[in-house]
């Protein structure tokens, strides 16, 4: 958790910017003219915020080690190639939503998958 403390002041000293808040592949549908996203949350957040649920909400298997593990470095891949962005500011971002999703899901005492995540994301290279 430290980790996550020490990186948040860099990460929210982003530009601020009108987000959609719950940007993952379940709220995103082809539309037939192209892709739509649906559910937004419309907050205010740095542009990093939305790499959270993207990257916490895999396809299949959501436990799955060594699949979730190798799909997680293709999609930072991915995010990096696409955004130009650092891996390490990917990872972080990943990393800080998988803390604050099992923050969220402390009071059911089902905290399991986002320390899960947060255990991959800070294994990533």
């Amino acid at each position: 958790m430290g980790r996550v403390e020490s990186s948040l002041p860099e990460l929210f000293d982003d530009e601020m910017s009108l987000i959609h808040g719950d940007f993952h592949h379940f709220n995103v549908l082809s539309s037939g003219r192209g892709w739509l996203a649906i559910d937004p949350k419309g907050v205010i957040r740095p542009a990093g915020y939305e790499i959270g649920p993207l990257m916490i909400n895999p396809w299949g298997s959501l436990m799955d080690g060594s699949r979730f593990q190798v799909q997680t470095k293709r999609r930072v891949d991915i995010l990096r190639e696409r955004l130009g962005w650092e891996r390490e500011r990917i990872i972080q971002w990943a990393l800080a939503h998988a803390v604050l999703s099992a923050w969220w899901d402390y009071p059911n005492l089902d905290w399991e998958y986002g320390l899960y995540c947060a255990r991959v994301f800070s294994g990533i290279k």
